[in-house]
């Protein structure tokens, strides 16, 4: 035959496996954390503060959350606002988890509530639609899912009892530390 070059396959050499990159390991994700941390409200005439907590359902990009906020009244005295007293929030969203591996996890929420607002003349009850950002950082503990987390939320006022008719929006900002169960 011409000069073709005849190749041998040697059994005993080992295959060559294919290169291993480098991974970060997976962190624990809970189906269920309770969150607890600081808020404040804001219609655009004073920041109130007080406390906010929130219950988030999901191991992955996609899950739920319930959550409560409670805060002193806008500053500035009687009839600046029509939350200058008081103000609370009681909300349910759908969420979006932009990156569920690693330390870093981007979130947007999506989802209703009801909103009550009180001031030295009247209070009243109003629903709200509402847009949340947030940022959480996951703790690097080996069995428990621990997370710092920071939120900006915005809601759009939908019907509302008369009291609360002037007030078309309000914004929350928070920061908290949730543990999963």
């Amino acid at each position: 035959p011409g000069r073709t070059p005849v190749v041998v396959a040697d059994d005993d050499q080992e295959p060559v496996s294919p290169p291993i990159l480098a991974r970060e390991p997976e962190r624990p994700r809970s189906p269920v954390r309770i969150a607890l941390g600081p808020t404040g409200v804001t219609t655009g005439k004073g920041m109130g503060l007080g406390v906010g907590g929130a219950l988030d359902f999901g191991r992955g990009s996609v899950g739920g959350r319930l959550s409560a906020a409670w805060t002193r009244g806008e500053p500035g005295g009687a009839g600046t606002s029509v939350v200058s007293q008081s103000f609370a929030q009681y909300a349910g969203e759908l969420t979006l988890d932009l990156h569920k591996r690693g330390p870093i996890h981007p979130l947007l929420g999506l989802g209703f509530g009801v909103i009550r607002g009180e001031n030295a003349q009247s209070s009243g009850v109003a629903g709200v639609g509402l847009l949340r950002a947030g940022v959480e950082y996951a703790l690097g503990f080996e069995e428990t899912d621990v997370r710092l987390g920071a939120t900006a939320e915005g809601g759009l006022v939908g019907p509302a009892d008369k009291e609360l008719d002037a007030m078309k929006g309000h914004a929350l900002l928070g920061a908290y530390v949730a543990i999963g169960l």
